[in-house]
């Protein structure tokens, strides 16, 4: 059976190969695209995952306008210099099938709600504010989701952000602490291993000449980092953790969030007194790869 998922996003180059991955690999079915204002606002974050699913023919997926501010605190300055002003680098996108909706934290109540037990799980790649909100304002609705993946965080990897906190959490601090100490399942993906998972320009070329294999081609090209090798490949892993866990080594940490005001606001802290939480910390990134690839067929 296909995994039923809601995709929490802010795309975002590599969130545009994650989510093209999610709706090409046929093992995903995707509910709706959420959006959230991370790596660059709410109203290009929301157009381009109205672009993407264009891409794909998908007007049965709604997206869903989510939070443009953190929990509490100013959304930060953002520098376009890996994703560009528009969030992709001028690669272009078609325009959305569809207008999106709006209230993300209440449509993901709502189709909570209707579910089974365990029978979601939510795939978040962006600041986690969509999700704290539902958390908080829901708990009676904890026991719908089957898990929550989560691209953020670093343990022994500097940081992208502060000294060594990482963008999504430094974004929003306080909903990563609410996700992370919450009861429900929650397995975090940091830069311990996204930065382990880069696509070479080999394999950008080799990509399949599909319409979003082609898409992905362009993507990837403008995210190379030195014109051979990409930049960090960080919110696929997300993708390819839910579906082949195996490819990852994980291990259960006892983590807080600082909530400080100083730069490494957000920075992950392993504290006895924390929750137990699940944090991939080693990638087969080869297998990786060979995984990716194959949503592009």
């Amino acid at each position: 059976m296909k995994k039923r998922v809601i995709i929490d996003t802010d795309p975002g180059l590599d969130d545009a190969i994650a989510i093209l991955f999610a709706l090409g690999c046929g093992k995903f079915d995707v509910l709706g695209l959420t959006t959230v204002a991370g790596n660059i606002g709410l109203d290009r974050t929301t157009g381009n995952a109205g672009g993407l699913l264009a891409v794909m023919g998908r007007s049965d997926i709604p997206v869903i306008r989510g939070a443009d501010i953190p929990l509490t605190r100013e959304l930060q300055d953002l520098i376009a210099i890996v994703h560009g002003t528009d969030g992709l680098k001028g690669v272009p996108l078609p325009e959305p099938l569809a207008t999106p909706l709006d209230n993300a934290p209440d449509w993901i109540a709502r189709t909570l709600a209707a579910a089974e037990p365990g029978s979601i799980d939510i795939l978040a790649l962006g600041p986690l504010t969509n999700v704290a909100h539902v958390l908080t304002e829901h708990p009676e609705l904890m026991d719908r989701i089957g898990e929550i993946i989560v691209m953020g965080g670093t343990i022994n990897e500097p940081g992208n952000s502060g000294p060594n906190s990482e963008f999504n959490f430094a974004t929003d601090p306080e909903a990563a602490s609410v996700v992370i100490g919450s009861p429900a399942k929650v397995t975090i993906i940091p830069l311990d291993v996204t930065r382990k998972v880069r696509a070479q320009i080999d394999y950008v070329e080799a990509l399949p000449d599909t319409q979003h294999g082609r898409l992905a081609r362009e993507l990837l090209t403008v995210y190379l980092q030195d014109g051979r090798q990409s930049r960090p490949l960080h919110d696929p892993c997300v993708m390819l953790a839910s579906l082949e866990p195996s490819i990852f080594t994980v291990e259960s940490l006892k983590l807080d969030v600082d909530l400080g005001d100083d730069p490494d606001a957000g920075r992950l802290l392993i504290d006895r007194r924390g929750k137990p939480v699940d944090v991939a910390l080693g990638v087969d990134a080869e297998r990786a790869l060979a995984l990716l690839r194959t949503g592009f067929v």
